[in-house]
């Protein structure tokens, strides 16, 4: 979550269009007839008017609202629970306050009225339901008042604003069993940090996170850089994910096309691999071209499910996207792609020499598309790449799965709030 910082802006509108011409013609009345009943009405109008005016006035001064949300991220699905306060530091209540969300998506929109004491709070906690992957902004906030007589109507435009990235929904997919060797096996996978069959395989920059124990002393002599070893492996457990995003090779609309079930799949098989501890890569060209290599800290991690979470189709043909990096030893590289072209395979055999190769095939046909991978599965066949199909209801049953309110996983934060979600407006403590 991160708070943005930017000014109000304050609008005050006479509701009482007339109330001027009538406190000026009583005025002139009184002057032109000293008749004391037209004082009495002008004074009386005067100070109406003006006790109004003020009552507006310090609201606008003392009104305000803050927004807090405690999580940087959730999952489609979770019901995220937003610190919501209402402040009054006037020396005047509030009698009636409207909050409108101005957010713009039916995702954070939030509608309600309530009244706060002078110089007191109060606190609500509501829950935003997200049915979409992406990056959400929660505000600006409008807040409407008036005076206890109807003269004014104060609008305060709040452009404070919390941020949410959204992540995609994904499934276990337990009946894939990926392996060093291939699809599937009968080796054994041992927990926490694998011992592996190491050589080396020429070096690269350091990055942040990188083990000192992997740096190449005599390398970075050399270079006047730090360099880190490139590890081989007979029988690596890195996985490297291809994600097609070529705009062209899509079908379908929204969250029910090729390219959802494609993020979905992707994110599935990113969050099985953090879980089984294996160092996972991520490659995707969408109007932008995600290049990230296999390794194990957090925050690759998090910059895998915010790349998925971002996706978007773009230009780039998958034969592209496969030929962008040098070849990969060892490591499992699983295509995911809606193509019914099989000119990539040559370019993924090309470039990947050595490295275990596997497809995930998203038939267009099935989303409205007018062709289908018939052709594309003979020729994995023909080049021993193993391949499974991927269908529709895989899409379906993600989005079952996240259909239903939930905090997100893992928070006791948001289970806290869910249980108070049926609470009205609390005094703050």
């Amino acid at each position: 979550m991160r708070q943005t910082s930017a000014r109000r802006k304050a609008e005050r509108e006479l509701n009482v269009k007339l109330l001027p011409a009538m406190v000026s013609l009583f005025g002139i009345l009184y002057l032109l007839t000293g008749f004391r009943g037209w004082l009495a009405f002008f004074i009386g109008l005067s100070s109406l008017w003006l006790l109004a005016a003020l009552w507006v006035y310090s609201l606008e001064r003392g009104l305000g609202i803050e927004r807090k949300i405690h999580l940087a991220w959730a999952t489609v699905g979770d019901a995220v629970p937003e610190e919501l306060t209402l402040i009054n530091k006037s020396r005047l209540p509030a009698l009636w306050v409207e909050i409108v969300d101005e957010t713009g998506t039916p995702e954070a929109s939030i509608r309600m009225v309530s009244d706060v004491e002078p110089q007191a709070s109060r606190r609500r906690h509501p829950l935003h339901l997200f049915n979409r992957r992406g990056f959400f902004t929660l505000g600006p906030t409008r807040l409407r008042a008036g005076d206890p007589f109807g003269i004014y109507t104060l609008t305060l435009r709040d452009r404070h604003s919390s941020h949410i990235l959204v992540l995609p929904p994904y499934l276990p997919l337990s009946r894939l069993e990926l392996d060093p060797g291939g699809w599937s096996g009968d080796r054994q996978r041992r927990s926490g940090l694998i011992a592996r069959e190491i050589s080396d395989a020429g070096v690269r920059d350091y990055q942040p996170g990188d083990s000192l124990k992997r740096i190449h002393w005599r390398a970075s002599a050399h270079r006047d850089a730090l360099s880190v070893r490139l590890l081989d492996s007979a029988a690596s457990d890195d996985w490297w994910i291809f994600v097609d995003l070529d705009q062209a090779a899509q079908a379908g609309t929204g969250q029910d096309s090729t390219l959802e079930l494609s993020i979905v799949l992707a994110a599935s098989l990113a969050m099985r691999g953090q879980r089984e501890h294996r160092r996972v890569g991520l490659a995707l060209a969408g109007p932008d071209v995600v290049w990230l290599e296999p390794r194990s800290d957090p925050a690759h991690r998090w910059r895998v499910f915010q790349a998925l979470a971002l996706a978007k189709a773009g230009r780039h043909p998958l034969a592209e996207l496969l030929s962008l990096g040098g070849p990969a030893r060892a490591a499992t590289s699983i295509v995911i792609t809606p193509a019914t072209d099989p000119a990539w395979i040559a370019a993924s055999q090309a470039q990947r020499r050595g490295a275990n190769l596997a497809a995930l095939l998203v038939d267009p046909a099935e989303f409205g598309g007018s062709r289908d991978q018939g052709r594309l599965a003979g020729a994995l066949a023909r080049s021993s790449i193993p391949f499974t199909r991927m269908p529709r209801s895989l899409l379906e049953e993600a989005y079952s799965l996240s259909s239903h309110p939930r905090p997100p996983a893992g928070s006791e934060t948001g289970r806290r709030y869910m249980r108070r979600e049926s609470e009205l407006w609390q005094p703050m403590d």
